[in-house]
Formats: structure tokens, C-alpha cells, sequence
């Protein structure tokens, strides 16, 4: 076993990655950018792929097909320590981020990466917010991914486009401080060795060249796909807009930031996905949020509000016998996205499942001190595999990474959580992977 230095001088060993060894002999990088790329994230996949008990074969699979499709739309590596296209796709502006998905009643974690596609020329005056990486990769991958489907893809697209014409208008006006990626997508990698596509647009840069509101070209693009058979997304996205009308002129109004969708063949029920920001910095004021202000009610609103409570004290140290709990504010102002997942019915009430996304660098805690928090999560919850290694997972993993020294800007980035009765707990664990040689 070998031994090596991460980037904060802690010796460590270094676990074996055969799988890995392999696919690396196979291989001829035909560019820097590619091997730069594929140097930085190869690891951390070919670790969590192993720790979460991949078999070999899926392993091989995943990695192979990593390195023939995802490095190369990656673009050029950084330049002086700076990214040459800068999409801050986290919050500490890495070009790419991990996740792992946790069932309560499931023994198995599925790994998962999101990314922005990206060109040569992103960034320059052929492309300047980089509007043509994400259609060119999704093209280019379509003969490798069995049932993958663009139509709503294309759509989603072409609603939140700026025309070719008006970009340096919405360059100029654009926020500083806000998102600068287009399209972002994401895989979840099945164990059986399928993969599953999804895409998130983000329509500010649109808004802001327009003038339309986000909140409209999102409701315009989901009623967009109401079918013929009468089967509409009317009544889920009626109740999402008739809430946030309820803060109109306000400074702290939610907003609705990501149009999202699964890029399978459209079927009856298929799911659109809303991204909305907005402060939940106590227990009571995510609630109303969280249920469109007692708009959203039923079993799975319930027992996903009874999970997102549990964690919620868990992560802030709250007790179940403080009355005051859930209106103590835990991060001021904190603001975190609600998820609202819709499927088109023929009826006018809203069918919506809602997840929660909490920002894990507000906490102001290190990796190590989430960690401990997990892990003892995951014990409570019957994985007491997964809480004795994920800490050691993610050193494993992210081994550039100062996992016990920092707070606030550390691997862990989002965590989600919802839950239903028939499926128990779901929750995810953003993970962003530092790159080498860059300046954060």
C-alpha cells in the first residue's frame, strides 16, 4: 500500500484502485486538458464508486465511459490558477461536484456527478456564456446512452435561450454575485450499470436580457408540456406561482432559480422539476415554504416534513422538548432550495412531491464535524456500515481536501432530504472535488 501527501501535508495511505489501474493502462490522454481533467476527478470516482460497493464490472463500465465522454466536455484545464471558463456550478466555484444518495430502506448508495458542459469557446465572442457546450455534449453522448431523449431537453433549451444577439445586453446587466452556468446536467449511476440523464437550466441570464420574470418563463416552459390527452401540469405549477404572488415587491421573496427534467422519452406522469431559493432559516418559516403556505398537504408532505424536522434538530442540536424549537433561527437568513417535482394529472389540484436542499458551508462547521454528524445520522437509521466509514470515505475520496481543519468552504456543498411513507428517508450529499492549481 502506498503512501502519499495531500495538499495540507497529512501523510496518508493510499487505498488501491485496481479497477482504476486498469482503465489507466487502456488509455492515451490526446491532450493536457483531457489528462488534467481526467487526473483531478478519476480518483474521487473510482474511489466512491469501490466504497459504495460497485461491482467490479460496474466500476469498469462507469470509469470507462467517464473518461470517453466527460473530461472532453470539460474544456480547457485552468490557466494560472484561474478557470479558463468560470461556471460556479458551487459555491466555491468548482467546475464539477459528486454527490452520494442515501435510502433509509436501502442498503446500497447510488453515486452521482453534475457538471456544465463546456467548449474552447466558452467564453469568447463565439460563445460567450457558453449557450453551446451542453447541446453539443448531449448530442455527442446520445449513441452512448440507451433511452436517452432530448425532446424536453430541447425544449427546456430553447425557453431559456438568449438570442445570439442580445447576449452582450445580458452580460451587462447580469449579477455579479449570481450563478454565471447555463445548463448543467447530471448522472446518476445506477448499480446495474444504467445511466440516468437529467438536465437543469437556469433562466436569470434570460430574465435579465428579456425583462420576463424567471418565475414566467418557468411556468411558461412547464404548461408548455401540458399533452392532448388533457393530461397537465396546470394545477401544480397554479399553486407554486399563486405563492410566490404573495410576495410581490418584497426583498425577501423567493426565487425560482432552476427549470429541471429527466431526459427519458415523455410519458404520462413524467416529472418536471422547479428549483426555488428562498430564507427557511427556522423550522416554521421552511414549513410555509415548504408547503406553498398550506397550499401542499397529504401523507408525503407530511412524512416528508416529519424526516426534514428530525434532521433538522439533528444537524442545529435542537431538542424535541423545546417548544420554542421550531422558531429559533438557526443561520440568519439562510437561504435554502425547495425542490417542487410535479407530474402532469387530469385534474386541477397540484400533484407535487417536495424535496429540501440545506447549504452545507451556512453551518459553519468542517467536514469533520459533518461527518460525525452523519455518521451518527446513518446509525440511527440502521447503517451502521455507512456511518463507520463515511468519514474515511470522503479522506479517501477527496484526499485534497483539509476534511478536519475547514469550515464553511469545504467537500460537503448541498445535502438534500425528503421523504415518503412507502419509501422512507431519501437524501443526498453534495460533494464538491477542489481542483488542483486552482486559486479559490
Amino acid at each position: 500500500m502506498a503512501s502519499s501527501i495531500t495538499s495540507n501535508g497529512v501523510s496518508h495511505a493510499a487505498e488501491a484502485l485496481p479497477i482504476l489501474d486498469e482503465v489507466d493502462q487502456e488509455i492515451r490522454s490526446d491532450s493536457e486538458d483531457r489528462a488534467y481533467w481526467w487526473e483531478a476527478m478519476s480518483g474521487s470516482l473510482a474511489t466512491l464508486l469501490q466504497t459504495n460497493q460497485y461491482s467490479d464490472e460496474a466500476q469498469r463500465h462507469y470509469i470507462r465511459w467517464f473518461y470517453k465522454w466527460v473530461p472532453p466536455a470539460l474544456g480547457p484545464r485552468p490557466i494560472n490558477g484561474k478557470p479558463y471558463y468560470g461556471s460556479w456550478l458551487t459555491h466555491d466555484q468548482s467546475p464539477f461536484e459528486f454527490s452520494i444518495n442515501w435510502k433509509e430502506k436501502s442498503g446500497k448508495q447510488i453515486v452521482r456527478f453534475t457538471f456544465e458542459p463546456c467548449t474552447k469557446q466558452a467564453g469568447t465572442a463565439t460563445d460567450p456564456i457558453n449557450q453551446l457546450g451542453s447541446k453539443e455534449f448531449m448530442n455527442t453522448i446520445s449513441k452512448d446512452v440507451p433511452g436517452l431523449d432530448l425532446t424536453r431537453f430541447n425544449q427546456f433549451l430553447e425557453a431559456t435561450n438568449v438570442p445570439s444577439d442580445r447576449v452582450d445586453d445580458a452580460i451587462a446587466k447580469y449579477p455579479p454575485i449570481f450563478p454565471r452556468y447555463r445548463v448543467v446536467v447530471a448522472f446518476d449511476l445506477e448499480h446495474s450499470g444504467e445511466l440516468t440523464v437529467k438536465s437543469y437550466f437556469l433562466p436569470l441570464w434570460r430574465a435579465v436580457q428579456s425583462g420576463i420574470p424567471t418565475k414566467t418563463i418557468i411556468s411558461d416552459a412547464v404548461r408548455a408540456c401540458n399533452g392532448p390527452d388533457g393530461l397537465s401540469y396546470d394545477g401544480s405549477v397554479d399553486a407554486i406561482m399563486s405563492y410566490l404572488s404573495t410576495f410581490e415587491g418584497r426583498e425577501d421573496a423567493p426565487l425560482p432559480a432552476l427549470l429541471s427534467n429527466d431526459c427519458v422519452a415523455d410519458t404520462p406522469g413524467m416529472r418536471l422539476k422547479v428549483y426555488i431559493l428562498a430564507e427557511a432559516d427556522s423550522l416554521t418559516k421552511l414549513k410555509d415554504m415548504y408547503t406553498l403556505g398550506g397550499r401542499l398537504k397529504g401523507a408525503n408532505i407530511a412524512a416528508s416534513l416529519e424526516g426534514i424536522r428530525e434532521l433538522w434538530y439533528h444537524l442545529f442540536g435542537l431538542s424535541s422538548s423545546d417548544l420554542s424549537a421550531n422558531d429559533k433561527v438557526c443561520v440568519d437568513k439562510m437561504r435554502c432550495i425547495f425542490v417542487y417535482e410535479m407530474r402532469s394529472t387530469h385534474g386541477s389540484e397540484p400533484e407535487l412531491d417536495v424535496k429540501l436542499h440545506i447549504p452545507m458551508w451556512e453551518l459553519g462547521k468542517s467536514d469533520g464535524e459533518i461527518s460525525e454528524l452523519m455518521a451518527s445520522w446513518f446509525e440511527s437509521h440502521g447503517h451502521p456500515d455507512l456511518a463507520a466509514r463515511y468519514k474515511s470515505d470522503l479522506n479517501r475520496a477527496f484526499p485534497r481536501h483539509a476534511i478536519t481543519e475547514n469550515k464553511g468552504v469545504g467537500t460537503h456543498t448541498w445535502m438534500s432530504i425528503t421523504k415518503t411513507p412507502k419509501t422512507g428517508l431519501y437524501m443526498t450529499m453534495y460533494l464538491s472535488p477542489k481542483l488542483p492549481e486552482v486559486y479559490y
